[in-house]
């Protein structure tokens, strides 16, 4: 056998896999600029620490363009699976409810704490009763009653119950009595009214929060559909109209862009790697063949 024939492929092959290799390396070093003399030697840094800003806003831009945009996210966000989960998500939380022995109270107490609960809840009763005492007071309640107490009066009035006073009794009486009465309930409502109903509100109220989460999940039970319906519409509504603008505040390609930048370069070297480690050995070998059959050809010329 002619050894010699084979020295030429065996010493390419070699000089492919070692420069291939050596090459792979220089993506990622050396970390740093290396200074021989007070100049810097060229390819130092290695090309990806060089140039890691410049990749990552590249990268971070074809993801955010191409890989996760807004037509991307809506197609995915909008498949049926998502709401069948939607659906069971919802019967979870009821059941679990259901099971649930505490007072409404007790989960805002866990919740929020009990200062901020209470907070809280005396300052929707204090809204919501100066709704509904602006909504009494601007629909003239006085007004409004002594009209309809006049309408039954005269289509229900009979003179024989009022006996010998009945001659006295007419029209124009109680015309007369309805306009003495109107400012009087008018100054009752304004005197009276917000004190009545921030106490039928705080009754109210306080008897909710007593009400067992176990009682009201059976309750919503009975709405189940309703809710479901509710909640997909919501969902739906969100994701083909504020996905844009959701997108928009969160800026996925700056995202991207400063999670590659927060990587150490040995992080990343790593990352590259582990996903790309058979494809770089690959390219190795590749070398080592080339360089073989380049050494072959040479032998034979």
């Amino acid at each position: 056998m002619n050894w010699e024939f084979l020295i030429g492929p065996i010493v390419g092959g070699v000089i492919g896999y070692i420069t291939n290799g050596i090459a792979i390396k220089m993506l990622f070093r050396p970390l740093k600029p290396v200074y021989l003399l007070g100049m810097k030697l060229p390819f130092t840094p290695g090309l990806i620490p060089k140039e890691k800003g410049r990749l990552a806003r590249s990268i971070g831009q074809v993801v955010g363009r191409e890989l996760i945009n807004e037509e991307v996210l809506a197609r995915v966000l909008l498949q049926d699976n998502i709401y069948a989960n939607i659906n069971q998500k919802i019967d979870e939380i009821i059941e679990s409810l259901s099971a649930n022995e505490q007072t409404l109270k007790e989960i805002c107490d866990e919740l929020l704490g009990d200062e901020v609960a209470e907070q809280l809840i005396r300052r929707a009763e204090d809204s919501l009763t100066h709704k509904v005492y602006t909504k009494v007071t601007e629909i003239d309640l006085g007004r409004v009653a002594v009209e309809n107490l006049v309408k039954e009066i005269k289509n229900g009035f009979d003179k024989s119950m009022f006996g010998a006073f009945a001659f006295f009794i007419n029209d124009s009486l109680i015309e007369s009595i309805a306009s003495k009465l109107e400012p009087m309930i008018n100054k009752m409502i304004a005197d009276e009214g917000e004190a009545l109903i921030a106490n039928a509100i705080r009754t109210e109220s306080e008897a909710f929060l007593e009400t067992s989460v176990m009682n009201t999940a059976e309750k919503i039970k009975d709405y189940a559909d309703i809710i479901k319906s509710i909640v997909k519409k919501s969902y739906t509504y969100f994701v083909q109209h504020n996905l844009s603008h959701a997108l928009e505040l969160i800026d996925l390609s700056k995202v991207v862009e400063e999670r590659i930048n927060a990587f150490d370069t040995l992080e990343l070297e790593k990352l590259i790697l582990e996903i790309m480690s058979k494809e770089l050995n690959a390219i190795i070998w590749l070398g080592a063949l080339l360089g073989a059959i380049l050494g072959c050809i040479t032998s034979i010329i």
